[in-house]
C-alpha cells in the first residue's frame, strides 16, 4: 500500500484530479456516441450487416393508398460499417485507448488500496478494454456476439472510472503522519541508541589517549 499520491503538492493533485475528471467525462460522451452511432437497429447490423426490418410509414388518417402486395409488406435493409471505417476506428482506439488504460493504472497503483485491489484494478482495466477493442471485429464475423459490444463497454467504463475515481479520491485523502519510533530515529532510539553512546563513548576514550601520549 504505497499511499504516495496523498504526497503530492497541491499543483500535482490538481493536474491529476483534472485529467481524472476528464477520463471520466470521455467515457460517458464514448457510451451517448455508441448509441447514437449504433441507433435503434443494434450493433449486429452496424458491424455485420445483419437485416434489420424497415417500419412502414404511416398512413395520413383518412386516407387509404392501395400498394402492391410486395410493396405493403416492410422490406429489409442492411446497414454495415466499411471496413475502412471499421480499421480507421480501431486504429485511433489503439493508440489511444491503451495511453488512458496506461496512466489510470499508474495513478491507482499509487493510491492506498491493498495489493489485490491494486493487482484487481489493473487486470480488469487491461482485459476489459482489450475486449472493447476487439469487439466490432468479433461481432462483424459472428452477429451473434453482438452483446459484447454494449458489454465490453459498459466494463470498460466501470473498470476506468473506478480507477480514475478512486485515484482521484485517494490523493485528495489526508496524509497520515508517520507513527513515533518509525524510521531511522526510531530505530536508534527503540534498539540502536545504546550502541551510538558506546560507539562516541570509545571515540572520546581514544582521542584522550592520543593526546596524553608523549611525542
Amino acid at each position: 500500500m504505497p499511499g504516495r499520491l496523498r504526497a503530492l503538492p497541491v499543483g500535482g493533485k490538481l493536474l491529476y484530479s483534472a485529467f481524472a475528471v476528464a477520463t471520466l467525462v470521455g467515457l460517458l460522451v464514448s457510451a451517448r456516441l455508441y448509441g447514437v452511432a449504433v441507433g435503434e437497429a443494434g450493433p449486429a447490423v452496424y458491424y455485420a450487416g445483419a437485416a434489420a426490418v424497415a417500419k412502414a410509414p404511416a398512413s395520413p388518417a383518412g386516407a387509404a393508398i392501395e400498394l402492391a402486395p410486395e410493396d405493403a409488406e416492410p422490406h429489409a435493409f442492411v446497414e454495415q460499417i466499411p471496413e475502412r471505417k471499421l480499421l480507421e476506428v480501431t486504429h485511433f482506439h489503439l493508440f489511444t485507448i491503451p495511453v488512458y488504460v496506461l496512466i489510470l493504472a499508474h495513478l491507482w497503483l499509487l493510491a492506498k488500496v491493498p495489493p489485490w485491489a491494486q493487482n484487481g484494478g489493473v487486470v480488469a482495466a487491461v482485459l476489459t478494454s482489450a475486449l472493447h477493442i476487439a469487439a466490432p471485429w468479433l461481432v462483424r464475423g459472428r452477429p451473434g456476439l453482438a452483446f459484447l459490444m454494449g458489454g465490453s463497454g459498459a466494463a470498460m467504463l466501470l473498470a476506468l472510472g473506478g480507477l480514475a475515481l478512486g485515484a482521484m479520491i485517494d490523493m485528495w485523502l489526508p496524509n497520515p503522519k508517520p507513527k513515533a519510533g518509525s524510521g531511522v530515529g526510531g530505530a536508534i532510539a527503540a534498539g540502536g541508541a545504546g550502541n551510538v553512546a558506546e560507539k562516541l563513548a570509545e571515540l572520546r576514550r581514544m582521542r584522550g589517549g592520543d593526546r596524553s601520549s608523549p611525542e
